[in-house]
């Protein structure tokens, strides 16, 4: 009895989606536990999207190889390639985007003359991470032109009730608190999901006269020169909490 044979291309593109999801998986969690630095970590998300990519571009034809009658065999491995590798693209691609339109950036502020400053997570910074000062005004330059709505907010509410809202929305965000004060200071740490990338956020809140406080916010990555706005959005995302619990 006659059986047909099974799609190369099906085959190597299952193959190729397998490899490829499986680099991009397991990165982050090798990264996490310090078994592998940045840079291979990097490298091997770009080549898990890279054969993911690939893994497309040949399953494609060869999942119609397996249509008619005389169509081979392998329809469920291309099937398998189009998944995959349709999950990988779909979770990388937003990140290289970012990476390719956004500036290569990690320190973000709403005072880029005098930011926050971090005190208390001082000592949490590794040897080899990024400094604390900010980076200067060539990076604020760069700021200004992506991040023209990242600006210092101002609120009529006194001081003691926006430094608790400050925490509340830190405590809400999943970061960890470092530091409160009395006179408007905060300082917390962010973590990412899947790096578990570090980053340092301080709040700072002061008194601009009768009925006004001015509420900054900076965030600034540990290591990394591209945040690929992940500081941006987190202060746009405090704000949006912050009015929200305000106004409750």
């Amino acid at each position: 009895m006659f059986q047909a044979p099974v799609s190369r291309l099906a085959t190597t593109a299952a193959l190729a989606a397998a490899l490829g999801a499986a680099c991009a998986a397991v990165a982050g969690p090798l990264y996490r536990v310090r078994w592998i630095e940045l840079e291979p970590a990097m490298v091997m998300v770009v080549s898990g999207a890279a054969a993911a990519g690939v893994a497309l571009l040949l399953a494609v034809p060869g999942f119609l190889a397996t249509l008619g009658l005389h169509g081979k065999r392998g329809r469920g491995r291309a099937l398998l390639a189009l998944l995959l590798g349709g999950a990988v693209v779909t979770v990388t691609a937003p990140h290289f985007y970012a990476a390719f339109t956004l500036p290569a950036i990690h320190d973000v502020s709403t005072d880029l003359d005098n930011p926050p400053a971090f005190d208390a997570l001082a000592a949490a910074r590794a040897r080899g991470d990024n400094p604390l000062e900010h980076p200067g005004e060539k990076v604020a330059e760069k700021q200004r032109q992506a991040y023209p709505e990242i600006e210092a907010r101002y609120y009529s509410h006194n001081v003691a009730d926006l430094l608790a809202a400050a925490q509340q929305v830190a405590w809400s965000q999943g970061w960890t608190v470092a530091r409160t004060d009395e006179q408007g200071g905060l300082e917390a740490a962010a973590r990412s999901d899947w790096f578990a990338f570090v980053d340092d956020v301080a709040v700072r809140i002061r008194d601009e006269g009768p009925g006004e406080r001015r509420v900054d916010v900076r965030s600034a990555s540990r290591v990394g020169q591209h945040d690929l706005g992940a500081n941006a959005r987190r202060i746009e995302a405090f704000f949006a909490e912050l009015e929200a619990v305000l106004n409750e």
